[in-house]
């Protein structure tokens, strides 16, 4: 079984990604996928064919080899829809070629693989997938742990949460909801019963 495993930013789900892991369950993080795709010729020079040189790391200068800065490539498109379709239809068609060797290798050995993606829904990804779970936290707590955690002001925080998909409507859409609200040992919990229910 595959398990494609999302939420939103402060839900928790990293945390639940590395309590799988503790459990000896194997889980492909998307967002490492990428960060090794970005670093590929050929996306490189794709992005800046499309975004400008604008978007490469300063130091590159000195050493001459090119590669993209993720900070500079998210300002440029941030909160522009169509810079945001250009900037898909070039990463994730390497994410998901890569994503998908990965779930064949593992699947040799294990009988349940689980998939980090934050864009689950976003990019329209639930096919890939067996099942989806969501980590869900409510506004109140996702603001409180990223203001916490990344030292951002409230405002920023708020901007990020309102340019995502809401919480509501991922629930929705979710095979089956990790509710993170609460302490640690309260999401032990949550993770027990999933995986009682599943039986996995």
């Amino acid at each position: 079984m595959v398990i494609g495993l999302t939420g939103g930013i402060g839900t928790g789900k990293s945390t639940v990604s590395r309590k799988l892991r503790e459990k000896g369950y194997p889980v492909i993080d998307l967002d490492i996928i990428s960060r090794e795709v970005i670093t590929y010729p050929e996306v490189i020079d794709e992005l800046v064919r499309n975004f400008g040189n604008e978007i490469l790391e300063e130091q590159n200068e000195i050493s001459g080899k090119k590669s993209i800065s993720r900070n500079k490539l998210q300002q440029t498109v941030f909160k522009d829809e169509k810079k945001v379709a250009v900037l898909n239809s070039i990463m994730h068609p390497p994410i998901i070629e890569e994503m998908r060797r990965q779930i064949k290798e593992l699947r040799k050995d294990y009988k349940t693989v689980f998939v980090e993606v934050q864009l689950l829904f976003e990019v329209k990804l639930e096919k890939e997938f067996d099942m989806t779970v969501l980590v869900y936290a409510d506004r109140k707590t996702q603001i409180e742990r990223v203001l916490k955690r990344d030292g951002r002001s409230e405002g920023e925080v708020q901007e990020i949460i309102n340019a995502q998909m809401s919480m509501d409507e991922k629930r929705k859409l979710s095979n089956y909801i990790i509710e993170n609200n609460g302490n640690s040992e309260m999401l032990d919990l949550e993770i027990e019963k999933f995986i009682k229910k599943l039986g996995i």
